[in-house]
């Protein structure tokens, strides 16, 4: 008969992460080779998408994705791309400057977008020096009216500076738009050197930079200030936003009532990317950048850079800071193009856009949303043994946990815990005063969400009975485990001598036995059915046991 062993000895737990910086392509085929004569009319599926120079990505209250191009935008609705403003065929040669329901409208390089609490869209139409709003979306066979929010009003688009309300305002080739909690808009003019303030009434101020002066002064407030080419703007908090400087190769902060200017990271005209410390680390053209979680993220051309202010730090975090291509990997192992827009999702990851390939990229940044998962410092314990158990779920740090540790009928009794807070703490000791098998269950919740793990007979207790055999490090070989007509039961560092061996069903109830055992003992379940089964051993006082299943 040949008989397949078993050893456990070692209880082997594989802790699986779910890898950070992951790039993949999310829409669009690469279309580098000809993307003048590759485009898409109608509905296109992501992967079937071709888009020309995307830039601007954003989701509305309801969680569609937009995305600006050369000349339209498009929505991601149900799985397809739909086109709902601007007009169609060639992205090169099809813009223009019109305001209109659905595709009658016209676009010129439209940059960043942006929703506002009910779901209008606010557009840099960048080659037409005006902010657009695009109306909610209410339905597919609805077309959505796009007007003209601030800069001059079709047919002219006017590259210019001037504080006024609405159309009377002009702005020089605007790029980022960003939002605060009160429905005020901030604006990157970025040939006019400067932060724009937008009301919700469409009244437009200067908040920061001196229009039409290139230079990279930190200043007490905005008349002091000066920018060489803002771009990707994001709200770092209430009161502040930060800007990608893209000719200053710098990263910027903005007080958004002084208009007070601070210099973040990089140094203006060195080019010569790097990553450090923040007063080392050097960027070559930052475009679209985010906040998330206490970290700020920017497009550098063929990388995506990582800030860390609290640790005083920038890295690479995807992609390259020298080499070009098309490649989905992780971390440094991807390469893209030429990286414009960035927008974070609100859970797990950025979204960028590859100008070069004309590409929807999606990074996996961190696991935010809890994953729960834990360890215990010793698995297979004797009665009154402790064990600690300690808290290590991905995500983000819990901020609120609870362990539920009770025996195999679901009850706390027998279980005692002797250290830590079981509905707080991130590791509690755990000891148990009767023979058996012991779930844990550990529920987890953060900003993001909750998740809950069991594991079912986690803890195996016993009567190692260290008296009567000398040792504390004693296990039972139990095979072949699945079993099918037999079971084969042995010690592991003591030898079986005038044992019991009793195999049990999960109610406890006695199914079989052998008394007197000694040496490798031999169990006949042929008339067993299929299931889960506990095996015990008693021998001199002490109590060891197995969990086996029957096929």
């Amino acid at each position: 008969m040949r008989i397949l062993t078993l050893l456990y000895t070692l209880l082997i737990i594989n802790l699986i992460t779910i890898k950070a910086q992951t790039v993949t392509t999310f829409a669009g085929i690469d279309n580098s080779a000809n993307p003048t004569a590759n485009f898409n009319n109608d509905t296109a599926s992501p992967q079937n998408a071709y888009f020309y120079q995307p830039q601007g990505i954003a989701w509305d209250p309801s969680g569609y994705m937009y995305i600006t191009e050369r000349n339209k935008i498009r929505v991601l609705i149900n799985g397809k791309f739909y086109n709902r403003s601007g007009k169609l065929g060639n992205g090169s040669f099809s813009q223009g400057y019109k305001d209109g329901a659905g595709i009658s409208g016209e676009l010129a390089a439209p940059s960043d977008i942006i929703s506002d609490a009910n779901g209008n869209m606010y557009i840099v139409d960048s080659e037409n020096h005006s902010i657009r709003k695009l109306a909610a979306y209410t339905s597919l066979g609805q077309p959505q009216s796009i007007t003209t929010f601030a800069g001059a009003p079709p047919p002219t688009a006017i590259a210019d500076y001037k504080n006024a309300t609405g159309t009377n305002a002009r702005f020089n080739t605007p790029k980022g738009i960003v939002m605060d909690k009160n429905g005020n808009f901030y604006v990157s003019d970025w040939w006019n050197f400067c932060i724009r303030k937008i009301s919700s009434g469409g009244v437009v101020t200067n908040l920061a930079g001196i229009p039409g002066t290139f230079g990279s002064t930190d200043g007490t407030n905005g008349t002091n200030s000066t920018f060489g080419g803002p771009w990707g703007m994001a709200m770092m908090n209430d009161n502040e936003l930060i800007v990608a400087d893209q000719y200053n190769s710098s990263i910027r902060k903005v007080n958004i009532s002084s208009g007070k200017t601070t210099t973040i990271t990089g140094k203006a005209l060195d080019f010569n990317p790097k990553d450090g410390t923040l007063a080392e680390a050097r960027f070559k053209s930052p475009e679209g950048i985010v906040f998330v979680n206490g970290l700020i993220y920017v497009n550098d051309v063929t990388a995506i850079r990582v800030i860390d202010i609290a640790k005083n730090t920038v890295s690479t975090f995807a992609g390259s800071l020298n080499a070009t291509g098309n490649v989905d990997g992780t971390g440094s192992d991807a390469r893209f193009g030429k990286l414009s827009g960035m927008a974070y999702d609100g859970f797990n990851a950025l979204y960028v856009t590859d100008v070069d390939y004309h590409l929807i990229k999606k990074i996996t940044i961190n696991n935010l949303a809890p994953s729960s998962d834990f360890t215990a410092s010793k698995v297979n314990l004797m009665v009154n043994e402790e064990s600690t158990l300690t808290d290590n779920s991905g995500g983000k740090p819990a901020t609120s946990r609870k362990w539920t540790v009770t025996s195999q009928t679901g009850s706390t009794a027998n279980v005692d815990i002797v250290n830590g807070n079981p509905n707080s703490d991130a590791s509690i000791t755990v000891k148990f005063s009767a023979v058996g098998f012991y779930t844990v269950k550990l529920d987890v919740t953060n900003e993001f969400g909750s998740d809950s793990r069991t594991k079912n007979s986690y803890f195996n207790v016993s009567t190692l009975g260290i008296n009567n055999l000398g040792s504390s490090n004693l296990n039972l070989l139990v095979y072949p485990n699945p079993a099918h007509g037999f079971i084969m039961v042995n010690g592991v560092n003591f030898t079986l001598s005038n044992a019991d061996i009793i195999l049990k069903d999960i109610a406890g109830r006695e199914l079989l036995s052998i008394s007197n055992a000694s040496g490798t003992a031999q169990l006949n379940i042929d008339n067993i059915s299929a299931g889960m089964y506990v095996l015990q051993v008693i021998q001199g006082g002490a109590i060891l046991q197995r969990r086996i299943q029957i096929q």
